[in-house]
């Protein structure tokens, strides 16, 4: 796809979530260190942070803020995103590729907008085997940080460097 191409997308109504584009940030290897899902408007973005070996290390999502039943024009004046869930992976060998599904387990954090937080880790015990499952509620959290203001198109450095948002 063209940078044009990408750029009409992004400027395509918030409800059109269908017609998604990818952004890959690469090293200076020429490597992926990491992938955004981009919706329209960024009505609904995912980032995966590779690591070495190019498995996904972590995963962030900010949640659609307009999610219509049909295919409704979006007219609203959103002007931020949400950070709504980071999941963090583990590997049984850090030095090859896994695929996702691959893990033997996971951290998932969970926010909402009303300061409800969720944490769960999971712990695969092997295949055909229910996984261990911990978990913790909050309530109260302060998501100030969860807020990112909806970028101008390229503008993609709040969504590949969420820890730096305040």
């Amino acid at each position: 796809m063209t940078t044009d191409e990408a750029v009409a997308r992004y400027d395509l109504d918030a409800a059109r979530r269908e017609d998604w584009f990818g952004v890959v940030l690469q090293s200076d290897d020429q490597r992926p260190h990491a992938y955004l899902q981009m919706c329209p408007r960024a009505n609904g973005v995912e980032m995966h942070k590779l690591n070495a070996q190019g498995s996904v290390d972590v995963a962030y999502t900010w949640r659609a803020y307009y999610t219509p039943s049909d295919s409704a024009h979006y007219d609203g004046d959103d002007s931020r995103v949400f950070l709504s869930a980071i999941t963090w992976y583990t590997y049984p060998d850090e030095l090859r590729f896994y695929l996702r599904n691959a893990s033997v387990g996971n951290v998932s954090m969970t926010f909402g907008p009303d300061g409800y937080g969720k944490e769960e880790r999971v712990t695969k015990r092997g295949f055909g085997e229910p996984a261990d499952v911990e978990t913790r509620e909050f309530r109260n959290v302060d998501v100030t940080a969860n807020w990112t203001r909806i970028p101008d198109f390229g503008d993609w450095g709040a969504f590949f460097h969420p820890e730096t948002q305040k």
